[in-house]
């Protein structure tokens, strides 16, 4: 089967360190001390997972959690759980595009 080509939107990398840094501390956020912009970042990203469904999250999250790049990440998850690739890219996608809009990137 051809692979899709996958072309980056410039806030990719950005909304990624987000959700990483989220899970950092997915529960609450000690702003002491904390930077504004890392305070908004927490909250997009808070705002979105709480809006997708438990599976979604839970799929997003799994996702996130490893130590991998993203498409090694995706290709793990798919295998352990038999999950088509092109649902969690679409899935990863729009949550992306979302986050990036609730903390004002697009």
């Amino acid at each position: 089967m051809k692979k899709a080509f996958r072309t980056r939107c410039y806030y990719t990398e950005y909304v990624n360190h987000m959700v990483r840094f989220y899970l950092t501390c997915p529960d609450a956020l000690k702003t002491a001390g904390k930077k504004r912009a890392d305070i908004e970042n927490w909250c997009a990203v808070q705002t979105i997972l709480h809006r997708l469904s438990e599976s979604d999250r839970e799929m997003v999250v799994s996702v996130y959690k490893t130590d991998f790049f993203l498409p090694k990440a995706v290709a793990a998850y798919c295998q352990e759980t038999g999950t088509d690739e092109h649902t969690v890219w679409s899935l990863l996608t729009k949550t992306a595009s979302q986050i990036a809009k609730c903390r004002g990137l697009i």
